[in-house]
């Protein structure tokens, strides 16, 4: 007789495409999450946002939070620690918290091209008053997605400890491409 053994990871991963099957995810967006980590309805909303005319660029969280997504919250900027192998962090209080997705860039896709949109406070900086093109698409992504945003794009921060792409670094782009 052999023995059939899934680890946790396994059953929890199973579970969630179960419940976005039942969401209508499709199974594209889901084998995708497989890859990038991310929630299966996040990838549909992401892709089906930018159909709006955007290209939107998300470094992927490390692909054992995928599971984790919607269940737990997503990791604050005040969280330093870094999310294991389970694709979970622990604040300083003992609080888990899933991998997040991190916003490098997006573009508006236009009769003239791709235009930037810079979602960062004036000058590059974090904190502040975004631009209300930034404010928008902040808040409107926020509204379809599971793990949301937790802050603007890193490549449109200037500061000096922005982490900045390292070996290892995943992403995922989300754009509309017609051809012509």
């Amino acid at each position: 007789m052999s023995s059939l053994t899934f680890t946790l990871q396994e059953n929890l991963e199973a579970q969630r495409e179960l419940e976005w099957r039942q969401h209508g995810v499709p199974e594209s967006d889901i084998l995708f999450s497989r890859n990038s980590g991310m929630d299966g309805r996040d990838i549909r909303a992401m892709r089906d946002y930018s159909q709006r005319g955007y290209i939107i660029v998300v470094r992927c969280p490390n692909p054992a939070a995928r599971g984790w997504h919607g269940l737990l919250p997503a990791k604050n900027a005040a969280t330093s620690a870094n999310s294991g192998t389970w694709g979970v962090a622990m604040d300083k209080r003992g609080r888990m918290m899933v991998s997040d997705y991190d916003l490098m860039s997006v573009w508006r896709i236009t009769t003239s091209g791709a235009e930037k949109i810079f979602i960062s406070a004036a000058g590059g900086q974090k904190r502040g008053a975004y631009s209300p093109q930034a404010q928008s698409f902040l808040l409107e992504m926020n509204r379809l997605l599971v793990t949301k945003f937790q802050h603007g794009c890193q490549d449109d921060f200037r500061n000096a400890a922005n982490r900045g792409v390292k070996p290892g670094d995943r992403f995922a782009a989300f754009a509309l491409l017609t051809a012509k």
